[in-house]
């Protein structure tokens, strides 16, 4: 979480990753005399094995006032050769859904991811052979929602979840529904271990850390809003760094956060451990149908 001059908090919803800047270019507003042009460009992140890598498109409005420099120096350049490749930090993620307007898919839904690019560092290509393994990893708190093993037809079963991720003023904060797989079998016992506790509507608050953010499209088919983009944004659930039930620290002990505790805590953990006592409730957003499922079995809700 952080803390600004003005005393206001912030909870913070971080994405980092190695990409290329594409499209620098200054935005017109419109809105009166008060509305000025701000700078924006697109990040095409490197995700998945670097011998054979996807991409993530962000769309970014550019803050930082070193990211500002970078970027205003690639405006107009369009050739792919001379695209920077950065080491890249944004904030304030969200998904922007929208219908094809042209194109061989007309009428289909689509989805931008947005954000604010808050660093953004040159980074040598030397230095991008070294790796073997793109990582996108987004990092903040948020509650814990529906908790469930999924069960398809055609593939192997697996433990899925929605994080409620907090963004914007402590005071008024924003959420951010990430539909995600827990990947990681850490994760996964830690998950299982709070599904009692999300069943019996308590509050399970997580430092969390995903890896591959990617924005799903569809368009809606029931309601007011039938016929409309909407998207959801996933993930896959990789770290658990903290977990709050209600208030109190359940994960990690706090025998080991008390010994530890003259050392620098760890980001996601610190975050957590400011919005003790704050009262905001984390409902899910509204959604499709969902594909039925199974209960978990009893043997996966162990209580702590």
């Amino acid at each position: 979480m952080t803390t600004a001059s003005n005393a206001k908090s912030y909870f913070d919803l971080h994405t980092s990753g190695i990409g290329y800047i594409q499209r620098a270019r200054e935005v017109k507003t419109t809105g009166g005399r008060k509305a000025q042009p701000f700078l924006a460009c697109t990040i095409a992140a490197f995700v998945g094995s670097a011998k054979d890598p996807a991409f993530r498109y962000f769309d970014v409005k550019v803050s930082g006032a070193e990211a500002k420099k970078l970027v205003q120096r690639y405006i107009g350049i369009d050739d792919p050769k001379r695209r920077p490749l950065v080491r890249f930090r944004l904030g304030d993620l969200w998904v922007d859904p929208f219908i094809r307007p042209k194109g061989d898919r007309k009428g289909d839904p689509a989805a931008s991811l947005k954000a604010r690019l808050l660093k953004a560092e040159l980074l040598d290509r030397a230095e991008l052979a070294t790796i073997e393994q793109h990582e996108l990893i987004t990092r903040g708190i948020g509650y814990l929602n529906r908790p469930k093993m999924v069960k398809p037809a055609d593939n192997d079963p697996f433990l899925a979840c929605t994080v409620a991720a907090l963004a914007g003023l402590v005071d008024d904060p924003d959420y951010r529904y990430i539909d995600t797989i827990v990947a990681n079998r850490d994760a996964q016992h830690l998950v299982r271990r709070c599904m009692s506790a999300v069943e019996a509507e308590k509050k399970v608050l997580i430092a969390f850390r995903l890896n591959d953010m990617k924005a799903d499209p569809y368009i809606r088919t029931k309601g007011e809003q039938a016929g409309e983009a909407a998207a959801s944004l996933e993930s896959k659930l990789v770290h658990i760094g903290l977990i709050k039930i209600d208030g109190q620290q359940m994960y990690p002990p706090r025998s080991e956060t008390d010994a530890t505790q003259d050392a620098p805590a760890p980001e996601a953990s610190g975050q957590a451990e400011d919005v003790e006592g704050t009262e905001v409730s984390a409902q899910p957003a509204p959604r499709e149908a969902e594909v039925e499922v199974p209960e978990e079995e009893p043997a996966l809700a162990a209580s702590f």
